[in-house]
């Protein structure tokens, strides 16, 4: 059976049950916690797994346990692929995949609806510049570093917000739990294929052997998310298939949507994520959503700005040619890429991961 759902993990069966299946170990543990910042909700599970042991420790065990497909020399690679373009990455990220994201989520939709916009929105993007940085430095994947503890927490946190929603009562037309299995497999999507793609539409082409390199990263931090090993994809191919297979589950952009779109442009820029004008940003969304989603979406181009963004993407393809195709300029490349992303990207500050209360809004 199981051996079917890897081949098919679209399939009717498999739909309802990935749909209607959350992260069973991180929930069982999310049960017998509080609420709290996710690095204190951690430290309280590493606590219990020494004193009581339990699913705690089951959880530890299973955050510590590698799998057997794991090559830490092409972990690195990727790593340092994707910190040579961190820029791109981000911009691509914040303006495109969480945006798409968006368009997916039913808990996403179901916080705006009653009324969490602003905080749903600032603790989605805060999180994902916690995870981006934790993701840079060498190594940051093996068990006890910061990038496995990100994933850890974020892990964590996604438990927390599923027990709050079903306990405030979740409605049945959803057909979905929140924060499903596919939800999470999406989560890996946007860090992974779809950022690779929006780095694509601004100017950054890579090779097949980086591409895959990229892939083998966030499949091991599909993992450590928590995500159905019939959901964590083998190769490229399979990947895009799944991503393709994703979208088609949303019908249509919903004015919901549209208000998370903007709120999230928006607060990209008031939080000061990146060292970007808001309309420069406007412009990039445009090009890594595609003209037909930024126009579903209503985000529009702001008068005289275009040929800037287009002028950063050019840029870009010189730098991927050099990158390349001529030999001993990479060191150059690599240090204007570098000085881009110290200038782009803002690193997260430690009061951006305190608790905020939950805002109404009218």
């Amino acid at each position: 059976m199981f051996s079917l759902l890897r081949e098919n993990p679209m399939s009717d069966f498999s739909i309802k049950r990935l749909s209607s299946s959350g992260d069973p170990i991180a929930d069982v543990v999310a049960l017998r916690i509080d609420r709290r910042r996710p690095a204190q909700m951690m430290d309280e599970v590493h606590y219990l797994a020494k004193t009581e042991i339990s699913i705690y420790q089951e959880f530890v065990d299973q955050l510590n346990t590698l799998p057997t497909w794991l090559d830490w020399d092409q972990i690195e690679h990727a790593r340092r692929l994707q910190a040579a373009f961190n820029h791109a990455r981000s911009i691509a990220i914040f303006s495109g995949s969480l945006i798409e994201g968006y368009c997916q989520s039913r808990a996403a939709v179901a916080l705006v609806t009653r009324g969490h916009l602003n905080h749903e929105v600032i603790r989605r993007i805060h999180e994902t510049n916690y995870l981006i940085h934790s993701l840079k430095s060498r190594d940051s994947l093996k068990p006890g570093n910061q990038g496995h503890r990100a994933l850890s927490e974020l892990r964590l946190s996604n438990a927390m917000i599923r027990k709050n929603l079903l306990a405030r009562g979740w409605p049945d037309h959803y057909k979905s739990i929140p924060l499903s299995q596919l939800d999470m497999a999406f989560d890996m999507l946007e860090f992974g294929y779809i950022a690779t793609k929006g780095m694509e539409r601004l100017g950054i082409h890579l090779q097949a052997d980086d591409k895959n390199a990229i892939h083998h990263f966030w499949r091991f931090c599909s993992w450590l998310y928590g995500v159905d090993e019939s959901l964590i994809t083998e190769n490229q191919q399979a990947e895009e298939a799944l991503y393709k297979q994703l979208s088609q589950r949303q019908k249509k952009i919903s004015k919901e949507h549209e208000l998370l779109a903007h709120t999230t442009l928006r607060c990209v820029s008031e939080q000061s994520l990146l060292n970007l004008p808001r309309e420069l940003l406007l412009s990039f969304s445009r090009i890594c959503l595609g003209q037909e989603q930024a126009d579903a979406l209503a985000i529009k181009q702001p008068p005289g700005w275009k040929r800037t963004a287009n002028f950063y993407v050019t840029a870009n393809r010189g730098a991927t040619f050099v990158h390349y195709h001529i030999p001993g300029m990479s060191g150059l490349n690599q240090r204007i890429n570098h000085y881009l992303s110290q200038n782009i990207m803002v690193p997260p500050q430690p009061q951006e991961r305190r608790a905020r209360p939950l805002k109404k809004i009218a």
